[in-house]
């Protein structure tokens, strides 16, 4: 076997693990999501990490078919970073099952680093090899960087908690 047969193989088998991952994360309903999203932007307001999330809360829509979506048009952090987000869900027998997402967070100019990508793209649109899908893009870069499949409320919370207070910080400007 060559070595590129070998990179296929793992990376075949790293996208089996996302796939049987996504399919055990069942969503009860798209507009629970949306206050349970809607509520963790609040606590991050009340932790002074953001600005009023009032007007900047996910909203729920029907895309088609059995396709809805939560869009959040951005939401602003307290040191000027703003985050967007959509997720597409799809009602099956089993429940709503994420289909889709993308988190763009846009970082302060002070910061060395200006965005943050975090997108889990439709089935269809991800070779294995290249463009694993759930991945991470680090400024403007075209680089896809595995990322794990996680609920969107962890993520939520991984942004918020994490990656903005943190992301292009040197450790001469410290973290606030």
């Amino acid at each position: 076997m060559s070595a590129e047969d070998e990179l296929l193989l793992l990376a075949r088998g790293r996208d089996s693990q996302m796939e049987a991952a996504l399919g055990a994360m069942l969503i009860e309903s798209p507009a629970l999501l949306g206050r349970e999203l809607r509520q963790d932007l609040s606590r991050q307001f009340d932790y002074s990490r953001m600005k009023d999330t009032y007007g900047r809360v996910p909203q729920l829509t029907a895309v088609e078919g059995a396709l809805n979506e939560l869009k959040c048009p951005g939401a602003e952090f307290a040191d000027g970073g703003r985050l967007l987000f959509d997720i597409q869900l799809e009602d099956s027998q089993r429940g709503w099952l994420l289909k889709r997402f993308r988190f763009h967070l846009h970082l302060p100019p002070s910061r060395s680093i200006g965005m943050v990508r975090i997108h889990l793209n439709p089935k269809i649109w991800h070779d294995p090899l290249r463009i694993p899908r759930c991945h991470l893009h680090v400024g403007d870069s075209g680089a896809h960087v595995p990322f794990p499949i996680m609920h969107p409320r962890l993520i939520l919370s991984l942004i918020c908690e994490h990656i903005e207070p943190d992301f292009g910080v040197s450790a001469e400007q410290g973290v606030p």
